[in-house]
């Protein structure tokens, strides 16, 4: 988090090459033209979608915080770590900084390290496991019907569901073998000792063994909270189905009607999948691609360009740009100390 610099460069750049594909495509008055020309009502639901999708994300985050670790202020505490991790999971590749700023976040405000792994492991999981499910529900019900419109679909179908179903398999084992996890932080604190980032990694490591600890117990305390568990993996449902509505708003302001609902929301959860394998920040290039390869089956020709814009702006730069305010001008503080 220390690195605002870096951080400010990578919004800024990535924003000036955003905007430039876009006015270079369509022209500043074409572009501006069609924005106007939009049905207000389906804009502002796609804009509150978005909202909803954060709330919700929030409110799983909220509810497992609550079960692990009691403090004051926990619900305006949840919303800025939601924010910082949504930040720094847009300006990360494969959204790798998302926990990790968390991570950070949580450190830095006194909650233990082992306490604070284990709440974000848990919400991963739980995300992973609906948007799995959801990803299958799709396959299932409308997989025939993108492959035989959309070129190399079930090759890109494969990849993102391998990747999604590596990642959550790797997420289990640290969850629930301590011998995985101390291999792998012994490794880390090796490399870093290497580079001289750290002077003694035994030692190191050592510090954080306590609160090794603390993450496995835990972690092995998921089954005892099936209510926490309930109520997590709804607000995560409800999340992913806000997130997966907002090109069908996009699509019905443009004033298209022929293409229904499940349809597109399918759509966006095969092109979510896509992006699991772009290795950029934010799936920067393959996101627009994928969406343009995807959603020309749905947008009249011309429109295509302007609903990738609007879908951005919405989806990705506006996390950015609220996140910016969060992570660079947000106060230290203790705020999540705990009451015990």
């Amino acid at each position: 988090m220390k690195n605002k610099i870096l951080n400010s460069i990578i919004v800024v750049v990535s924003a000036i090459i955003f905007i430039s594909f876009f006015v270079f495509n369509k022209g500043t008055n074409s572009l501006i033209k069609e924005l106007k020309s939009l049905n207000t009502f389906w804009v502002l639901l796609s804009i509150m979608l978005m909202i909803l999708y954060l709330t919700f994300e929030m409110l799983s985050l909220y509810i497992i915080t609550k079960t692990f670790y009691k403090t004051d202020n926990l619900l305006s505490n949840s919303i800025k770590l939601e924010i910082i991790g949504q930040f720094f999971g847009a300006v990360t590749p494969f959204s790798a900084g998302s926990h990790a700023g968390q991570l950070y976040a949580m450190a830095e405000n006194k909650m233990p390290i082992g306490t604070a792994g284990s709440i974000l492991m848990i919400k991963f999981i739980i995300y992973q496991s609906i948007n799995i499910i959801i990803l299958l529900l799709a396959f299932l019900f409308k997989f025939n019907y993108f492959n035989s419109k959309v070129n190399y679909f079930l090759y890109f179908s494969i990849a993102g569901l391998f990747i999604h179903v590596i990642i959550m398999i790797c997420a289990i084992m640290v969850l629930v073998n301590k011998k995985i996890t101390e291999n792998i932080l012994m490794f880390i604190f090796k490399m870093l000792n290497k580079i001289k980032i750290i002077k003694n990694a035994k030692v190191s490591y050592e510090k954080i063994e306590i609160e090794l600890n603390n993450f496995h117990k835990n972690a092995h305390l998921i089954a005892e909270h099936k209510k926490m568990c309930t109520y997590a993996s709804i607000f995560t449902f409800l999340q992913c189905a806000a997130f997966f509505s907002i090109p069908y708003c996009i699509y019905k302001s443009f004033g298209f009607n022929s293409a229904d609902i499940f349809t597109l929301i399918a759509a966006q959860i095969f092109l979510i999948n896509f992006m699991a394998i772009i290795p950029l920040p934010g799936a920067e290039g393959g996101a627009e691609g994928g969406f343009y390869l995807i959603y020309n089956l749905f947008f009249k020709s011309g429109t295509i360009i302007t609903a990738i814009f609007i879908w951005r702006i919405l989806t990705y730069y506006s996390v950015i740009a609220l996140g910016g305010i969060f992570t660079f001008v947000r106060p230290h503080s203790n705020s999540l100390k705990n009451k015990n």
